[in-house]
């Protein structure tokens, strides 16, 4: 799936164009090289925000992940519409993501609309 390369995010494989950022996406999130990595689904969550929360938290413990969105369209904007997106991480490292995604739910910084796979 391609990737914006100024905001990172993932995107369906027909979108070309970021709809945020207005540029071409590419083949590899930028910074990441997952070409060798095997990703394990972690966390399920229901709007961008968080999962731009989650992804963070993440980036801030150089856990290797992906953000998947599931909608149908996925440039269309959300309007508090709920969407679904899943959070993969490296595997081996499931353990650390859901001590960290936990951790973040109990100190409130991600709301209870997320849940673990």
């Amino acid at each position: 799936m391609p990737f914006c390369p100024q905001c990172r995010y993932e995107y369906r494989d027909s979108v070309k164009t970021c709809p945020e950022c207005k540029l071409d996406l590419v083949a590899q999130r930028p910074g990441a090289d997952t070409s060798e990595v095997d990703f394990v689904e972690v966390y399920q969550l229901s709007n961008r925000m968080e999962a731009e929360l989650a992804s963070g938290l993440l980036v801030e413990h150089a856990i290797p992940h992906l953000l998947r969105d599931l909608r149908l369209f996925p440039v269309l904007p959300d309007f508090g519409r709920r969407v679904e997106l899943r959070l993969a991480v490296e595997r081996g490292r499931e353990a650390e993501a859901r001590a960290l995604l936990q951790e973040a739910l109990e100190d409130g910084a991600l709301t209870s609309q997320g849940r673990f796979l």
